[in-house]
């Protein structure tokens, strides 16, 4: 009785050290990786001027630097994309895409801000390109988020655009499923003051969608 109690516990402890040896060789969990690009970062642009007086490049710059943390602290790389070293927009577009593409990312957004002629002008919305799938998803994780944490802001939802769309430039360029963010009407002086003065804010929708996203 002694020896095969003995036997018995040899098979456990090989069964144990078994099972230890198999999770040393599974591999370690992929790390998600994002671009953060700056929108109207090509030369001799820096986009709309909100009521604030602050331009599109500049808030959305402070905005890219502090997403870049939120993600960090959430396990998430990260890298800014804030010159696109070109003058003509789909020249920008293509050297955009090259800095992304030396990145090896999964999902790439580009950060801007409505503007319009009329101050009554409102909403957010999240621009997706029409074929991609992984695109509208993203964006819909970013729309969820949004809804969550700003209340009440007009919902102008989630928006398919074509080959000649606005935004087609960056959307058609880089590789990995992308998202053109429109958080507010910079001039509205309403949603500048509900957002355009609160860039930590609006980092944290970001963060907050794209963590959905991985996790989805």
């Amino acid at each position: 009785m002694n020896i095969f109690n003995k036997l018995l516990e040899l098979i456990a402890v090989a069964s144990a050290a078994f099972k230890v040896r198999k999770q040393h060789k599974k591999s370690p969990k992929k790390v998600a990786r994002v671009a953060i690009c700056v929108g109207h970062s090509r030369k001799g642009d820096s986009g709309a001027v909100s009521v604030g007086n602050v331009s599109e490049w500049r808030y959305n710059r402070e905005v890219a630097v502090i997403l870049k943390e939120k993600l960090k602290q959430r396990g998430i790389y990260s890298v800014v994309i804030d010159d696109y070293p070109a003058s003509s927009y789909m020249a920008a577009m293509r050297a955009c895409a090259a800095e992304v593409d030396k990145h090896e990312v999964d999902i790439a957004i580009e950060l801007h801000f409505n503007s319009y002629s009329s101050s009554s002008a409102e909403g957010f919305e999240y621009l997706h390109y029409e074929s991609s799938a992984e695109g509208k998803r993203l964006a819909l994780c970013l729309e969820k988020a949004h809804v969550e944490v700003v209340q009440p802001q007009k919902n102008r939802g989630i928006k398919a655009i074509g080959p000649e769309g606005r935004g087609s430039g960056f959307l058609r360029s880089v590789k990995p499923p992308s998202v053109i963010c429109e958080p507010f009407f910079g001039s509205n002086p309403k949603e500048w003051i509900l957002l355009g003065q609160k860039p930590m804010v609006v980092a944290n929708i970001y963060a907050d969608g794209i963590t959905k996203y991985f996790e989805a």
